[in-house]
């Protein structure tokens, strides 16, 4: 009976969601011509989907136990080290992807050890990883950028797959897919969500709670790679602060995608739906020429009130639900 009144208020949290999405969709479309265009849609899209990628371990990692304040250092170190690898050392693309993604589930596995078995709470073993990769970055690049890499480096931002999906967006859809399925139909899911909800039940009831979190680290710290990689495949540059502007804004859009602050209860798809919800409105600012000193305030405040309805969703439904 529980998980039933649970289940519906998730529908419905999810459906003011989309709802949320589909009058900024409508707005857009009324205030300029182009922005309903095939073009535009897959601009908002393919900006949307480095977003969407670190949202994704994100997710993972703050319903299992926290937030992963680290990610933008280790987008920002593993973007680095493949970027150097390529241009400096010449090593073919594909292995510099690939150690750098294995550098971010390792930096993953750093805090998924601090937090699990010494016992640091997540946020300052997260926090204070973050500030150690980011000097360990700048000491790197000592103040370069790197710029202009071969094509065959810069397809996995700008290229296309099968002629015409950008590869950005393939990416986001692969690890979107990978996603939902392992929270939704595996074992291991299922041990993030119980982990989250209650550390303590889930190790009473057979559970490895600390091999779990390790496990919800590690994969958060491989998508910030691999999200890393992205941007600067899409850019063409990186310097040794690329990914700092990205921590805020990826777990605000986790939380206006229903994510519990808590732990315990989020879904990938809310956070798909929370970053084109502000990939859409920076999109329409663009469109329209709004001054960039009132973007930061419109942004803050649309993630205010996104989360604040859910909140008062959550709480009438459940209100009426026990009436």
């Amino acid at each position: 009976m529980i998980a039933n009144k649970k289940k519906k208020v998730e529908l419905i949290s999810s459906l003011s969601r989309f709802g949320a999405l589909f009058i900024l969709v409508v707005i857009g479309s009324m205030i300029s011509d182009v922005f309903l265009s095939g073009r535009n849609i897959s601009n908002v899209i393919t900006n949307a989907s480095v977003m969407i990628i670190l949202g994704v371990g994100q997710t993972i990692a703050i319903i299992t136990n926290g937030p992963d304040l680290s990610a933008g250092s280790i987008m920002t170190i593993c973007a680095v080290i493949a970027a150097i690898l390529v241009k400096t050392f010449g090593m073919f693309f594909l292995w510099a992807f690939g150690l750098a993604i294995i550098l971010g589930i390792a930096l993953g596995l750093l805090n998924g050890f601090m937090i699990s078995k010494v016992g640091i709470p997540s946020f300052i073993s997260t926090y204070g990883l973050q500030w150690a990769v980011f000097g360990f970055a700048y000491l790197i690049l000592r103040g370069y950028v790197l710029y202009d890499f071969t094509a065959s480096f810069r397809f996995l931002g700008n290229g296309y797959l099968f002629g015409f999906i950008q590869m950005p967006i393939a990416v986001m859809i692969i690890v979107v897919i990978s996603g939902i399925a392992v929270m939704k139909w595996t074992t291991l899911g299922r041990r993030f969500y119980s982990v989250g909800a209650n550390s303590e039940s889930a190790r009473l009831s057979g559970v490895d709670t600390d091999k779990t979190v390790i496990y919800a680290f590690m994969i958060s710290g491989g998508l910030a790679a691999l999200a890393g990689i992205v941007l600067v495949a899409r850019i063409n540059a990186v310097q040794a602060d690329i990914g700092r502007s990205y921590l805020l804004p990826v777990i605000a859009t986790v939380f206006m995608g229903g994510t519990s602050p808590t732990g315990g209860q989020g879904s990938i798809i809310g956070t798909v739906i929370g970053a084109l919800i502000i990939a859409i409105v920076q999109n329409g600012m663009n469109l329209l020429a709004v001054p960039s000193e009132w973007r930061e305030a419109i942004i803050g405040a649309l993630i205010i009130i996104t989360v604040l309805i859910d909140i008062l969703v959550r709480k009438r439904f459940t209100h009426l639900q026990k009436a």
